[in-house]
């Protein structure tokens, strides 16, 4: 099943081109990873997808509706998780707000929603933290709640913007293994700079600068040419025959080179 379908989309700012014949298909439970450079065209591929900007030319659907329409079967979570960490509000009560059935009771959140929060909090390994103020806790724990905030909705696509841009390494690699188990079950799309989503996580990969090239990296013993011969300098290619022990392109054997996490 598709959950995302893009055809023939562009998309300018006034004058100024940002996407240009856009087309990317992203399947159920796919997990894929966007790339590319600052001013690319990264983040408002995420806003056409979250519906913040509309479609001039061509189609996006998500779940076979229009973006505006989806936003219940969405979860995101932000890239800065320390806007107003001073605010004394706790990790429980910033989960709750995940809650997109519009309904607020008169004195607070019902036995169903309390129950709700904490069980993603627990899928996200920080129940213990429910009654800690938010801005105690680390870069990587706020993003677990940031996580577990989106999962209050039981979305069907779970989308992240630079989720480890100010986590240490062994958080973002924590990050990445929550990701991975919760990719079991639901559609995961990450904006990253992080080259370890590309090779340890994500089964698609697409480079966004202006166009998009798009790859299937599911076979990480592989390199691939999807995008054709179109001048393109690809970072994912150039990755993957990095990490890889040979190439299938190719009839010489590639020096056993390994990209460490």
């Amino acid at each position: 099943m598709n959950v995302i379908e893009i055809r023939d989309l562009s998309f300018s700012y006034e004058k100024e081109p940002v996407l240009e014949h856009i087309n990317l298909t992203v399947e159920e439970k796919d997990f894929l990873a966007i790339i590319g450079p600052n001013g690319g065209g990264k983040s408002t591929l995420l806003k056409l997808m979250l519906g913040i900007n509309k479609a001039k030319e061509g189609s996006i659907k998500i779940l076979g509706t229009d973006p505006k329409d989806s936003l219940r079967e969405i979860g995101y979570v932000p890239q800065n998780t320390n806007v107003n960490t001073d605010f004394p509000i706790k990790v429980i009560e910033v989960v709750l707000m995940g809650h997109v059935d519009g309904k607020r009771p008169l004195f607070g959140y019902g036995k169903d929603e309390i129950a709700c929060a904490m069980g993603a909090l627990e899928q996200v390994g920080m129940q213990e933290y429910a009654q800690t103020k938010i801005g105690s806790l680390s870069g990587g724990q706020r993003q677990r709640v940031m996580i577990a905030r989106a999962l209050c909705a039981h979305p069907k696509i779970l989308i992240l913007d630079e989720p480890t841009s100010s986590i240490d390494i062994t958080g973002q690699r924590d990050i990445y293994e929550l990701l991975k188990e919760l990719n079991e079950y639901i559609t995961v799309i990450v904006v990253s700079h992080d080259i370890s989503v590309i090779l340890e996580y994500a089964n698609k990969a697409a480079h966004v600068n202006k166009t998009l090239s798009y790859h299937d990296i599911s076979d990480k013993n592989s390199t691939f040419h999807t995008h054709g011969n179109d001048g393109h300098f690809c970072e994912i290619e150039l990755l993957q025959m990095l990490g890889s022990e040979s190439c299938n392109t190719c009839e010489e054997e590639q020096p056993q080179w390994r990209l460490k996490p």
